[in-house]
């Protein structure tokens, strides 16, 4: 039982538990297989590739966790166990980018943004945040750094935490702004609104545990380890518990993955970014898809293609209204197409 108190010469404060690590490496292995399993049945790897990557590295952080269980003074099993733990939560949002991508492509007439753009802007981003993270945790968990260098990993991570929370927002308000302009026009399709569901439920639970993050940062840059009179009792729970962390990093990043087990995006999604829903809301149809008529750096600095909109090359890409005058393709009885991504 912990009772929050300092354990000698242990790099952790407490002496971590022996059995919780355990639990959490089987149970993101049995997530990570199923996963495994579900790319391969609904031939998937581009789209969900990253669910069965993410678990991976939780199962390796929770090994070398374990290990440090054993042997709480050792730095090194500390660090590298933080750095893999850390790293997989961006990456299952980066999962959902792509997810939210995919159903944009799937209702293109109503996407405020180039579907192809949600992966390359929200990517471009997390990189950012995954290397400030990466920094970020190896230096402040590294004790025998100079304090200079452990407080800068500390500016990193409190960057790249806050940076995390503000990019999960934006993600929301453009998918809540597609999911608005759908039911104003109509389209109230039962697989739109589950994918739509299944994201919304994994960014919260993203987002709490990047508050959880914020929160324990925020308090460890208000610690001066150096001081002579520095009691670590009256450090924060936060970091003197490690139930904390079991609940609001392990516990809710494991229900997140069996959540994507659950509600695995295509159990709705159609398997190539050509197939889009007709405006009756029920109908899909085989159209020839997004065509790349920018290069990737605009693209990246105008995602939104405001530039081609004010000179009304936007119009030119609006395939569903050339499909409408003619004869679509409806996808009833058609052979399974290639999972495209344009």
């Amino acid at each position: 039982m912990e009772d929050g108190k300092y354990v000698q010469d242990s790099v952790w404060f407490y002496a971590p538990n022996k059995g919780a690590p355990v639990f959490f490496a089987v149970a993101f292995v049995v997530s990570g297989a199923v996963h495994a399993w579900q790319t391969v049945h609904y031939k998937c790897w581009r789209l969900t590739g990253l669910y069965v990557f993410c678990p991976t590295l939780f199962l390796a952080g929770f090994i070398v966790r374990e290990l440090g269980a054993f042997d709480y003074t050792d730095l090194i099993k500390y660090i590298v166990s933080i750095c893999l733990v850390y790293a997989a939560p961006p990456l299952y949002e980066l999962g959902n980018y792509y997810v939210l991508g995919r159903i944009l492509y799937f209702v293109p007439y109503h996407s405020p943004i180039h579907p192809g753009r949600v992966l390359t802007t929200f990517a471009a981003i997390s990189m950012v945040i995954e290397a400030l993270n990466g920094n970020g945790a190896a230096y402040i968990s590294n004790q025998s750094l100079p304090e200079e260098k452990r407080n800068m990993g500390k500016a990193l991570l409190q960057a790249a935490l806050i940076m995390q929370l503000v990019v999960l927002i934006l993600f929301v308000t453009l998918a809540t702004y597609f999911q608005l302009k759908c039911r104003r026009n109509g389209i109230n399709s039962p697989k739109v609104n589950s994918a739509m569901t299944t994201l919304y439920i994994s960014t919260s639970l993203i987002g709490v545990r990047t508050i959880y993050r914020i929160v324990e940062y925020f308090d460890l840059a208000n610690v001066n380890f150096w001081d002579p009179n520095f009691d670590p009792q009256l450090m924060s729970p936060i970091i003197r518990y490690e139930w904390f962390f079991y609940v609001f990093e392990g516990t809710l990043m494991l229900l997140n993955s069996v959540l994507l087990n659950v509600r695995h995006p295509r159990r709705w999604l159609p398997k190539s970014t050509k197939v889009y829903l007709a405006k009756d809301g029920v109908t899909e149809i085989m159209g020839p898809g997004y065509k790349q008529e920018r290069n990737f750096f605009a693209t990246l600095l105008d995602p939104f293609d405001i530039y081609g909109m004010i000179k009304g090359n936007d119009k030119k890409s609006r395939f569903w209204d050339e499909s409408a005058t003619g004869e679509p393709k409806s996808m009833s009885g058609m052979a399974s197409t290639p999972d495209t991504v344009v």
